[in-house]
């Protein structure tokens, strides 16, 4: 009993064997499925791997200057060819101040006589003062009993008299937004300049000063932003009070308006730009601008920039576009060749290609070629955003010296103060900031004496 014979030994064993091949051919099918989950699984985050590195790269190139130390991209030294040299124009007659001449009666050499003047030499010699005296005025106001009114009475011609004259407020404007030099450097300059002494603080009521006489100036930069044809937006970051703000600037024509809130909303662009219909806003594509009223162009640069990154060889074909598109611009509206820019963006967008950066920019032209033609239908309307981004660049300047704003009420005076300043500047390209601002400041004082003559 027990003994199996050679017959039913094997058949056991084939049974057993049976069994095994049965569990193992499902481990196989069952990690052969597991295989090609992670094959699947490794080519997703390969690529999001890849998309990553791209826009690490794009994200250096916007903080990092590419290096020149290959010198394959080393930019020429020097003027270019056939450039017209610089030298410094000569003086207008009525700029010289002081007048001297060098001439002589008898030789140095041999002290004898010389004869009359052969010719002459005639050089320029301009300097500074360096240190200039401030100035003090002493006004004296008298008052008189009147009998008849039964008061005391002054002369109805007193101006409002402020401790800090107009030309202490021009060049604190200007050392703070034109030199974007700290509180204490402006105290520190004018003590050294001018022998003016002046606290931290008295800066900063000079500058709210400043805010409350250029008011009107900036509310009419507002209606300008609101009623311009062409509209270049843009925005960066800000600092208040160590908190994440943001700092918009419009720019026009004919003004800037920045404006400093505490989001990157779409509400900030639709309250500064209000309904118009009948205008075109350049942006670089930030969704914030994208159901405003009017046409839409965005910026090319952005395009290019994006491309050169993720699909080099497309790269190529948009910037011969562009190119083009800037020869084309140059000719009246009414004799642009439009068709054949849709034409060859559409050729590009449906360009197969198995390449995820190509994908990603063919994406983006899909959705925004409407956009990047809006300039072909308008005079004078840009194919960029630059003119908002050099507006925008001296804020951001300011920003990474002075920090931000500590308050609320310095981020308005701020916004202010440096958009009637911009766009001063900007209407007056051939005066110098003195020129342009004393004369507004010295306008709105009066207007400001006259109102206290009224009342």
């Amino acid at each position: 009993r027990g003994h199996l014979s050679r017959e039913t030994r094997f058949g056991i064993s084939v049974t057993r064997l049976k069994a095994s091949v049965v569990k193992l051919r499902l481990k196989v099918k069952d990690l052969t499925l597991q295989l090609k989950e992670k094959d699947r699984r490794i080519t997703e985050l390969e690529a999001k791997l890849e998309d990553k590195e791209a826009q690490r790269k794009e994200l250096l190139s916007y903080l990092y200057k590419p290096s020149r130390r290959d010198g394959l991209d080393k930019k020429p030294m020097g003027k270019k060819p056939g450039a017209k040299g610089f030298h410094r124009p000569k003086p207008k007659s009525e700029d010289i101040t002081e007048r001297r001449t060098y001439t002589l009666t008898a030789c140095p050499g041999c002290k004898g006589p010389v004869g009359g003047i052969v010719d002459s030499v005639t050089k320029y010699e301009e300097d500074i003062t360096l240190v200039p005296r401030k100035t003090i005025k002493e006004i004296i106001i008298t008052r008189h009993w009147c009998p008849k009114c039964e008061t005391y009475v002054k002369s109805p011609d007193v101006p409002p008299i402020s401790r800090i004259g107009l030309k202490t407020l021009g060049y604190i404007l200007y050392a703070r937004y034109r030199l974007r030099l700290p509180l204490d450097k402006i105290k520190e300059s004018l003590s050294d300049l001018h022998g003016l002494r002046i606290s931290e603080g008295e800066i900063v009521a000079k500058l709210q000063e400043a805010e409350i006489m250029l008011g009107k100036d900036y509310e009419a930069i507002k209606e300008l932003i609101r009623h311009a044809k062409v509209v270049y937006a843009d925005e960066t970051g800000w600092r208040m009070d160590g908190q994440n703000w943001w700092l918009w600037a419009f720019v026009t024509e004919r003004g800037i308006q920045y404006i400093l809130e505490d989001t990157r909303g779409k509400g900030v662009p639709e309250k500064a730009l209000g309904d118009k219909v009948d205008r075109v806003i350049v942006s670089d594509g930030y969704t914030a601008y994208k159901n405003l009223p009017g046409d839409k162009q965005q910026c090319w640069i952005h395009l290019l920039r994006s491309a050169k990154l993720h699909a080099p060889a497309m790269y190529q074909k948009l910037a011969i576009l562009y190119h083009l598109l800037l020869i084309e611009l140059e000719k009246p509206p009414n004799q642009r060749n439009k068709t054949y820019f849709i034409d060859t963006l559409v050729k590009i967008s449906h360009q197969k290609s198995q390449d995820i950066g190509d994908q990603k920019i063919q994406a983006r032209i899909k959705r925004d070629q409407k956009a990047l033609l809006t300039c072909l239908d308008y005079e004078g309307v840009l194919p960029e955003n630059n003119t908002a981004e050099r507006a925008i660049r001296p804020q951001v300047v300011m920003r990474k010296i002075f920090g931000g704003s500590r308050s609320s009420d310095g981020a308005r005076i701020h916004a202010i103060n440096t958009s009637v300043i911009e766009t001063m500047r900007k209407q007056n390209p051939d005066k110098n900031f003195f020129g342009v601002i004393l004369p507004l400041l010295e306008k709105r004082a009066k207007e400001k004496c006259d109102s206290h003559s009224e009342l």
